[in-house]
């Protein structure tokens, strides 16, 4: 056995490292360019509204709906006011075979008070020990 190496073949020209990178840039920044104009859509849509929907609440805050439904309820979270319409139903009742008229309140989607939970939020950076103002 002689004293050469075991790889005593040439050694294969390495790839030009920027050259690399640049492709991988070039091929991945129309994808970076549409995620990240998504998530600065959704910060601005976020902090200018005053109310929003509980799905786009999760979605922006990385909760799940049972969570905020916990926090519905033990008042972290505050509903806004939605208006209310009044439905009239009229139904044959099939005992009697009268007409009775079923007056019924429909509330609209239920709406989170971002406007509350950016308040709640100050109030309580402004408490934080770690914070000097």
């Amino acid at each position: 056995m002689s004293r050469e190496n075991a790889n005593s073949t040439a050694q294969e020209q390495q790839p030009d490292v920027q050259f690399l990178l640049a492709n991988i840039a070039t091929t991945l920044l129309p994808t970076l360019t549409d995620i990240v104009s998504e998530a600065v859509e959704n910060a601005m849509a976020a902090s200018a509204c005053a109310t929003m929907s509980k799905d786009n609440f999760c979605r922006v805050n990385g909760i799940s709906p049972s969570l905020l439904e916990k926090w519905i309820a033990n008042g972290v979270v505050l509903l806004a006011p939605t208006p209310t319409t009044t439905v009239k139903r009229t139904v044959k009742c099939k005992e009697t075979g009268k007409e009775r008229t079923d007056v019924m309140e429909k509330h609209g989607n239920a709406l989170i008070n971002i406007a509350a939970w950016n308040e709640r939020n100050r109030q309580h950076a402004k408490k934080c020990r770690y914070i000097k103002s």
